[in-house]
């Protein structure tokens, strides 16, 4: 059968004539998934009756079997002019078949983020591959990215007024920093910014937010665990923002904190018992919030995990004019964060847009530029007192003022790279100085128990040459080279420091830093002679524990960051 595409529509040759089948539509290509194994079909351009251009990726399984009909009906109802008959459909499903297998070849790619060396949205999709690439799935009609008014537009009305506003450009470079995941090889993260009512918590989200899209793009917490989960994947490689963490229930942020950051969907099995394929996503999360994470938990009389700080970083809400330092000429914060309401809901969505096709310019190159900077800053804001969690959150910090200054660097921002520093380290001293310390939270509290062990057990020890300890009695004292030791029975000092049968993981730490002796290593105690018969007992150095808790007391801030030169000092801007 010969077909023939005219402007005026689909024509079939039949009975010695030209007969026509509907309205204009072509197979523009052959489309499968990246495997290139499953999921072939084609994508199809065609024009309604108010000639209106439509594009659609329709699977193979559906034309080519018994479903045929849910194309029909998505043309149909779209306002395809499909000819009336039986016979019309018939045609028209035929010359889909034989235009797909002519078609060049396409990949379709059913999430947002990196695939290959292309960025997949909703809406757009950059990058250089071998072939195109086209979105399809549930997301594809959904308006995630919108963009109004143009980059410049939202440099001056939207980025002018967060320069000088530490918390508001670290949202911004959260919003950045989320494509980098993927480069920098770092693990998911959230930033929790908590702070009384009416602070401006919300509006820096929904600055945030207008880097990606409109104000919907800003979420809520207002939701199941598998829900906020299904958010998390449709923001893949995009940032997440969480609006009011408070109006949560407890057991949900509970596990949406380890859900989410974990970045993987719940193993579910399908109605014949196999596993369903699981969902995977890469996110930085933006949350804000009237309470902590240790207050959520207190709702359920449940203590903060380290691990469930170390993902959702906590960022005490601080500034001249609650949530802003520089009110850029308006008479109070209120008529600021108006403002920014206001202007981000008609200026957003286009700096995205234009970071990413940054991004997709070289990205053979970005992995070894992104993970290079990552290390330049968290070896330049780090030191080796600093424990593994802090490193880890740390990284995080960097990730984000690297991708800051490349923006800045690429004229995307309307402040300086050296503000972008300035911004990034000021809230992560905010931050390290709300945590209290620079230790691992296991150890911080060992630590504590420690000092308080120091203070009040200190005359609970005879002399090992007594060769007697009973109650009230801890242990023994002896002197090794000058320095004094005591050996605390394990059953007391398991009991004053709360520790569970397995305990290596908290100890181990002390033995590290030699303020524990220890000759049987995989229990951390020390087996001692006494009275002809051996014993165990955990050993500490009481001056070396001491010294130590001093040597960290001046080191809980971030003191020892660099002094980033004012902006009146640069010479020369973006160097």
């Amino acid at each position: 059968m010969k077909f023939q595409l005219r402007d005026s529509g689909l024509y079939c040759f039949s009975s010695d004539e030209w007969q026509r089948i509907g309205g204009w539509i072509e197979v523009t290509a052959r489309t499968r998934l990246s495997n290139k194994k499953h999921g072939h079909g084609a994508l199809l351009q065609w024009k309604n009756m108010d000639n209106v251009l439509l594009r659609e990726v329709v699977y193979a399984r559906h034309l080519n079997g018994d479903n045929a009909r849910q194309i029909r009906e998505l043309l149909v109802d779209t306002g395809y002019p499909l000819e009336p008959g039986t016979t019309s459909w018939a045609r028209l499903q035929r010359y889909l078949l034989e235009e797909m297998a002519k078609a060049p070849p396409a990949t379709t790619v059913d999430r947002t983020g990196w695939h290959g060396p292309v960025f997949a949205t909703n809406g757009w999709t950059v990058g250089q591959a071998d072939e195109q690439h086209h979105f399809v799935g549930q997301l594809s009609t959904s308006p995630l990215l919108q963009e109004i008014g143009s980059l410049q537009e939202w440099k001056d009305q939207v980025g002018s007024l967060c320069d000088g506003n530490p918390l508001a450009i670290l949202s911004v470079g959260v919003a950045l920093a989320a494509p980098l995941l993927k480069h920098a090889e770092l693990e998911n993260g959230a930033f929790h910014l908590v702070g009384n009512s009416s602070t401006g918590k919300t509006t820096l989200l929904q600055v945030a937010a207008s880097v990606c899209g409109a104000p919907e793009f800003l979420r809520s917490w207002v939701s199941t665990a598998n829900g906020l989960a299904a958010v998390a994947a449709e923001h893949n490689d995009m940032l997440l923002a969480l609006d009011e963490i408070g109006l949560a229930r407890p057991e949900d942020v509970d596990t949406a904190v380890y859900h989410i950051m974990n970045g993987a969907s719940k193993l579910r099995a399908n109605i014949s018992g196999d596993l369903t394929t699981q969902t995977h996503w890469r996110t930085l999360a933006l949350s804000s919030g009237e309470i902590w994470l240790s207050e959520v938990f207190q709702q359920m009389g449940k203590p903060v995990r380290a691990g469930q700080e170390t993902r959702l970083v906590e960022i005490p809400v601080f500034g001249r004019f609650g949530a802003f330092d520089e009110l850029h000429g308006f008479a109070s914060s209120q008529e600021l964060v108006d403002a920014l309401k206001s202007r981000s809901k008609h200026q957003h969505g286009t700096l995205f847009r234009q970071w990413v096709e940054l991004l997709t310019e070289n990205t053979e190159e970005l992995p070894g530029y992104i993970q290079h900077e990552v290390v330049h800053y968290t070896e330049q804001w780090t030191t080796s007192h600093m424990a593994s969690q802090v490193v880890r959150v740390i990284k995080r910090f960097a990730l984000i003022t690297a991708a800051l200054c490349l923006a800045c660097r690429n004229y995307l921002l309307p402040w300086t790279e050296a503000e972008s520093e300035r911004a990034v380290h000021q809230v992560a001293d905010a931050w390290i100085k709300s945590r209290g310390h620079i230790f691992n939270k296991g150890e911080y509290r060992i630590l504590l128990k420690l000092n308080e062990y120091m203070n009040s057990r200190r005359f609970s020890f005879v002399d090992i040459k007594k060769g007697i300890a009973e109650s009230p009695y801890d242990g023994f004292k002896r002197t090794i080279n000058d320095e004094e030791q005591l050996l605390v029975k394990r059953a007391t000092f398991l009991r004053f420091f709360g520790l569970q049968s397995r305990y290596m993981r908290d100890i181990e730490f002390l033995i590290q830093k030699d303020l524990l002796e220890t000759n049987e290593r995989s229990r951390g105690t020390l087996r001692v002679k006494i009275n002809g018969k051996f014993e165990r007992f955990f050993a500490l150095w009481p001056e070396r524990i001491r010294n130590y808790l001093n040597s960290m007391s001046d080191l809980d801030g971030l003191s020892q960051f660099p002094t980033y030169p004012s902006v009146d000092s640069e010479v020369t801007e973006n160097e």
